[in-house]
């Protein structure tokens, strides 16, 4: 872990360092610090540090810097990549930071083994006239081995993986295992034949396959496609590539990649569905079995890494148990703590398939949840019941959906943002959206994908209802993100068009030609009615329909 730096020597340097020597071991804490060399009245300053969170977890509650002055509370920043910001200024009428100096202090916790990169991506500095402020790049980086505790006192390791197999040599595509239930693959299986992805099909008792260091140089730039009779993996050959970077050179060769596909022993599923229950409020089946999933290299003197993190997605395919509602079901994602988050997925040929960033634990859940206030006998039962399920609407209580009130312009941002899944965020300007407020991140991602305006330029109004016009704008805008730009449709009329705000005229008409609106009456649009809960859902479902 020694400290890196990239720039000039005439600019300003920047460095991460770290005073652990050798490797933190898991659930251990460690410091790094953010280092500056010839500094030139730097009065105020912001760094972000990017990290990853699979592996990391910062302590926020620790001031970062000693420096005298103003400093803001660390900030953890998901848009652009997950990062902490730091910011400080001198006060007074005083010159700035000169030579060398300490920038800050942070302290992380060791979550899981990996390799851990920190990255100080993004420097700005201002001198103390205020005049002139200056971005800079230095990307300097700093790994961070975590290994595992050995308990028998033996070496650390730096995955949970077990070994590489070094079976019989039995062919993946003839199902041949060895004892141990690896197989392993040979060069010569992973040349493709001509386009699309090299297929492997292994026998459902096998839990690991052994890979050749080259597997990246092999598949030629096609996806490895692992398919057994519960689960199929198509993965792109980038991520290969990116494995055998975190082994040097000079250790590639004599490597080997293992991908394990184990599914969890069965005492596990209690504990799941008693999670799901808990956490999501609702009745949770299981649609299959919880499948763990890691990805890593060995190296010939015993050291292990996994991938914690793609650069390029995953498909993942899970088999789904015939009595489970496939409407009802999605795949999720377990996290060390047991903690379900929601991956998503669609629905085809008995399966769901799903993108994901990494490997960890996954399972198929049917999530049912009713309220009191939607009876079976209710026009969109059926709908709040899916969209629900799906985690895109909630209740305004426990069990209590109100699917009659009016819905506000948040409730209606909010529900957008989910239902496309939106992940990148910006900033907030509008004075009446406060960071802790509940909408306030769906807003964020809505306006940064162009989907909602403000009132005005620093209004946003989340608490008024939001108008029929209003919401199909913002309905067609999410049509072209999620389906892309809609054919011209002969649409139907309403006698009350001219009613229709200028802005609002267009896409009116695109979505009654695509059937996502439709007038409140047999020839009226009422631009200016309001949307109940319950209709606000059969529209997302029609977007999503598309």
């Amino acid at each position: 872990m020694l400290p890196q730096t990239t720039l000039a020597a005439e600019e300003p340097t920047f460095s991460l360092s770290s005073a652990s020597s050798g490797t933190v071991l898991e659930q251990d804490s460690f410091q790094i610090q953010i280092n500056a060399d010839q500094l030139n009245d730097v009065f105020a300053y912001e760094l972000n540090v990017y990290y990853d969170t699979s592996l990391l977890e910062l302590d926020t509650t620790k001031k970062f810097t000693d420096l005298t002055g103003y400093t803001l509370p660390i900030k953890i920043v998901e848009d652009g990549g997950s990062h902490v910001q730091l910011v400080y200024t001198k006060t007074g009428s005083l010159t700035g930071l000169n030579g060398s100096a300490t920038l800050g202090n942070l302290t992380f916790k060791a979550k899981r083994a990996g390799i851990a990169e920190l990255a100080l991506k993004e420097v700005k500095t201002s001198t103390s006239s205020l005049k002139e402020e200056t971005l800079l790049k230095p990307n300097t980086k700093l790994n961070v081995t975590v290994a595992k505790h050995n308990n028998s006192g033996g070496k650390p390791s730096t995955s949970t993986g077990g070994s590489s197999g070094g079976g019989t040599g039995g062919d993946a595509a003839q199902g041949n295992t060895d004892s141990n239930n690896v197989v392993t693959i040979k060069p010569e299986q992973l040349v493709s034949n001509g386009s699309g992805p090299v297929v492997l099909s292994i026998p459902s008792a096998a839990k690991q396959l052994s890979l050749p260091f080259n597997t990246a140089d092999l598949l030629a730039g096609n996806k490895l496609e692992v398919q057994s009779d519960k689960i199929k993996l198509q993965i792109p050959a980038e991520i290969f590539q990116q494995l055998t970077r975190m082994v040097d050179e000079q250790g590639r060769s004599t490597s080997t990649i293992v991908l394990n596909v184990e599914p969890s022993d069965t005492g596990s599923e209690a504990n799941i569905l008693n999670q799901g229950k808990q956490q999501l409020g609702a009745d949770v089946k299981l649609g299959g079995a919880i499948y763990d999933i890691k990805l890593s290299i060995t190296t010939n003197d015993g050291r292990t890494f996994a991938l914690s993190q793609f650069d390029k997605s995953v498909s993942l395919h899970m088999k789904v148990d015939p009595s489970i509602n496939a409407k009802l079901s999605s795949i999720y994602y377990i996290s060390d703590n047991g903690q379900l988050e929601r991956v998503g997925g669609e629905y085809r040929d008995g399966e769901i398939v799903a993108d994901i960033e990494h490997f960890s634990k996954y399972v198929v859940l049917e999530v049912s949840k009713t309220f009191n206030d939607v009876p079976a006998t209710h026009w969109a039962a059926e709908v709040i019941r899916e969209l629900a399920s799906k985690q895109i609407i909630s209740g305004t209580g426990e069990n209590v959906f109100a699917p009659e009130r009016n819905v506000s312009r948040a409730e209606f941002t909010a529900l957008i943002a989910r239902a496309l899944n939106l992940k990148a965020a910006t900033s907030s300007t509008f004075e009446d959206v406060q960071s802790s407020d509940w909408f306030a991140s769906e807003v964020s991602k809505a306006v940064k994908a162009g989907l909602v305006n403000g009132r005005d330029e620093g209004h946003f109004d989340p608490t008024a209802p939001v108008t029929r016009e209003e919401m199909t704008s913002i309905v067609m805008r999410a049509y072209a993100l999620h389906a892309g730009k809609p054919a011209s449709t002969e649409a139907p009329t309403f006698a009350d068009e001219a009613s229709i705000a200028d802005w609002a005229a267009g896409d009116v008409k695109k979505a009654a030609a695509l059937g996502l609106i439709q007038g409140r009456s047999k020839d009226s649009f009422a631009p200016q009615g309001l949307t109940t809960r319950a209709e606000a859902a059969q529209v997302l479902y029609r977007l999503l329909s598309k």
